[in-house]
């Protein structure tokens, strides 16, 4: 499942409307095989709600089933399909760039062509059926214990902060921490769609107050997750809000402790560290362009795969990243070690990196990429597996053009504070 992933945002009611939503969901249903269903879910937001709804009629106007599992986090659809036998899946959330877009994902195991065509609708007594469905809920509950060392968790019974930003995985995180034992002080795990409602990942602001949280009750754990569930942030024992990076080493050096000589798949962002983490316990690192790491995890069989916007994989579990197995899963790594969550981060080492954009209209961005590839290549080794990547034995600087927006992101990362600062002096001034 998951082979295939069409990502489409746009703005609410002005290029993502009711009409091109239920054309999409139209679309969609062309391209479903005779007899399978389509899944559908959403965040708490209303615009999702809104579109949720167009998309489905679309399905439904071209003879396919749809399952609606409401207001449902990413990992929690997807562990659907197989329950409901279905291989199209489509959430709707709202845009982590900017309040006002949507996101919609289409998922499925076969490649759907979203681009613009005629649309083909069934004659009125062929339309598709429409089902709603909870028990979803439990069943993906139990997956993730049944593949969680309880024991070790429940014993030493862990103290936990959480964030969910007031989003879909109010409902599942909080219980399955609640059922492995752990104290669970619960922020921003109100489901609302009120005044109250957050952004849609987790901000500076929300995240300094779980830190904080986390120092008032002597907690041994922070949590905090996105809308939708599949991105999550680490905070230790002391308040300190953990590197993605430092996260990704983590539990891919458990991954290769638990499947020796596996393959382990980040994206082209990956720290200097994880090579050498994945190098010291004998396993493979594939890096692989930020739209293709899942692909790349499916089908070289990983054991583990993650990119550096806090999202992971665990394949043994299920295709997709899930934050919500994430955080279990970290949880249980710190108990099983019965080390302090600073300890295990301690252990990974961390150079200095900086991450920033430069503004560049699309058009010039190809443009930008070659004159940079022209006056790195002497420096250092080329790697174009997404926009440019210099690498030397101390460091690297990777510039990759954004999808959605008129930028250049740059990643700059050295074993010393000053060949940093130089390295980034340096991609400045090319720029």
């Amino acid at each position: 499942m998951s082979l295939y992933i069409n990502e489409i945002r746009g703005v609410v009611n002005s290029e993502i409307t009711n009409e091109f939503a239920s054309n999409l969901g139209n679309i969609i249903g062309n391209f479903v095989r005779s007899g399978k269903k389509v899944i559908v879910g959403r965040d708490i937001n209303d615009p999702s709600q809104m579109i949720k709804r167009s998309i489905t009629a679309g399905i439904l106007a071209a003879g396919i089933d749809v399952i609606d599992f409401g207001v449902a986090p990413i990992p929690t659809v997807h562990y659907g399909a197989d329950i409901y036998n279905t291989d199209v899946l489509v959430t709707i959330t709202a845009s982590h760039m900017n309040p006002e877009e949507i996101d919609i994902k289409v998922f499925s195991n076969h490649e759907i062509p979203l681009t613009q065509r005629h649309a083909e609708k069934v004659s009125w007594d062929k339309v598709g059926q429409l089902s709603y469905v909870h028990d979803y809920v439990d069943k993906y509950l139990n997956a993730v214990l049944e593949n969680t060392e309880k024991n070790v968790i429940s014993s030493r019974a862990p103290k936990v902060v959480i964030d969910c930003a007031n989003g879909s995985a109010v409902q599942f995180l909080p219980e399955i921490l609640s059922r492995l034992g752990c104290d669970v002080i619960l922020f921003g795990c109100q489901p609302t769609n009120v005044s109250t409602k957050k952004f849609a990942e987790p901000t500076p602001e929300s995240v300094s107050l779980v830190s904080n949280l986390v120092n008032a009750v002597g907690a041994d754990m922070g949590i905090a997750m996105d809308n939708d569930g599949d991105r999550v942030i680490f905070i230790d024992e002391k308040g300190n809000v953990i590197r993605d990076q430092t996260v990704l080493a983590i539990l891919a050096r458990e991954a290769l402790i638990e499947n020796p000589e596996g393959t382990i798949v980040s994206s082209v962002t990956a720290s200097m560290s994880l090579d050498e983490i994945v190098s010291d316990h004998g396993g493979k690192l594939i890096k692989a362009p930020i739209d293709c790491v899942l692909d790349e995890i499916i089908k070289n069989k990983a054991v583990f795969g993650g990119d550096d916007s806090g999202m992971y994989v665990f394949p043994q579990f299920q295709e997709c990243f899930d934050a919500i197995f994430a955080a279990v899963k970290m949880l249980e790594i710190v108990c099983k070690h019965n080390k302090t969550f600073s300890t295990l981060v301690n252990e990974i080492p961390e150079y200095p990196r900086t991450v920033f954009s430069v503004d560049c209209e699309h058009d010039e961005k190809q443009k930008v990429l070659t004159n940079l590839e022209e006056n790195l290549k002497d420096i250092g080794e080329i790697n174009t597996t997404e926009g440019v990547k210099m690498q030397e034995e101390d460091s690297f600087v990777l510039v990759r053009p954004s999808r959605f927006e008129p930028l250049l992101r740059v990643y700059v990362e050295a074993k010393s504070s000053g060949k940093l600062q130089k390295l980034s002096h340096d991609i400045n001034k090319m720029m």
